[in-house]
């Protein structure tokens, strides 16, 4: 395939993914009749290497048990959390406005402990970008 190609082909593939991972979102709400993880959670950036979120958890805020793929996280604001993990362990943790840190897979439940929103991105790469390495 020529690199003219490629190139006109990757904006079509970064939509079809998009659609595909907000498609997904929805059935799996549907399905099972709520979403577990942040209720403030939006795309800010998706492309064939990455998916880029953008987290709000309000006050006191808690998410259900879910799931989360291997990320980076991006503190946009202080955070004090705790994070239930799925064997029932938990654990309390303080982070400040621009801490960067590596999250692996796993399934926990978080709660924002302060008084104030909290926010983050999460960096999630896509599986097709470790195929290219």
């Amino acid at each position: 395939m020529t690199q003219f190609r490629k190139s006109r082909l990757a904006p079509v593939c970064a939509f079809t993914s998009s659609l595909l991972f907000i498609a997904g979102l929805a059935q799996a709400v549907a399905q099972d009749g709520s979403h577990h993880g942040p209720s403030q959670m939006r795309v800010e950036l998706e492309n064939a290497a990455m998916t880029v979120l953008r987290v709000t958890l309000g006050p006191h805020e808690q998410t259900g048990m879910h799931d989360v793929n291997p990320r980076l996280i991006i503190w946009l604001t202080d955070a004090h959390l705790r994070d239930r993990m799925a064997d029932g362990s938990a654990r309390d943790y303080q982070r400040r406005a621009g801490t960067v840190e590596w999250v692996s897979a796993q399934r926990h439940a978080g709660e924002n402990l302060s008084d104030e929103p909290i926010e983050f991105l999460a960096v999630v790469p896509t599986a097709a970008s470790h195929e290219h390495r």
